[in-house]
């Protein structure tokens, strides 16, 4: 610093405060150019530029439903409940045929037993690019507001977000 002093004390000059919107020079040296707004012509962006993530998840449960004979039944009752439709389902079935509901083409049970379809429910919610890699709380939220079907959501959503976001 000494030196620096010595090099400037031949020259006469005086400091000034200026403000950064004033001081356009010392503000445009200071700035980085990638850090600038950049603004896009909305009439460069079309509609071939524009896609939709599709999730095959719904498909492929429905096409699941072929291969399962108890799914077949269960969707045969839960389409239109009846007696006659009830009386028809298997015994193991006929227990617990009231917790089923129809929903979109969709069988629904209060509980998915499938470790990996879990997995893929939990994968939607939280790490699809349309879910945009919520919390633990949202990703909870959104699972219970959907009716997915995952009984003990809370502890599922934190272990699933633990593992992915936390651990990783």
């Amino acid at each position: 610093m000494t030196r620096w002093l010595s090099c400037f004390a031949e020259y006469d000059f005086r400091v000034e405060y200026k403000p950064g919107r004033s001081n356009v020079v010392a503000d445009a040296l200071s700035r980085r150019p990638d850090y600038a707004v950049k603004t896009a012509n909305a009439n460069r962006i079309g509609v071939e530029r524009v896609s939709a993530p599709s999730s095959p998840l719904i498909d492929d449960v429905k096409a699941a439903y072929a291969s399962d004979a108890d799914a077949k039944q269960l969707l045969s009752y839960a389409s239109v409940p009846s007696d006659e439709a009830r009386r028809k389902l298997t015994p193991h079935l006929r227990t617990r045929s009231h917790r089923y509901r129809v929903h979109e083409g969709l069988l629904l049970y209060r509980e998915v037993d499938d470790y990996d379809l879990r997995m893929r429910i939990m994968y939607e919610y939280h790490d699809a690019p349309t879910a945009g890699h919520p919390g633990r709380v949202k990703t909870y939220l959104l699972l219970t507001r959907d009716s997915t079907g995952i009984t003990s959501t809370s502890r599922c959503a934190s272990t699933y977000v633990l593992a992915k976001c936390v651990n990783a």
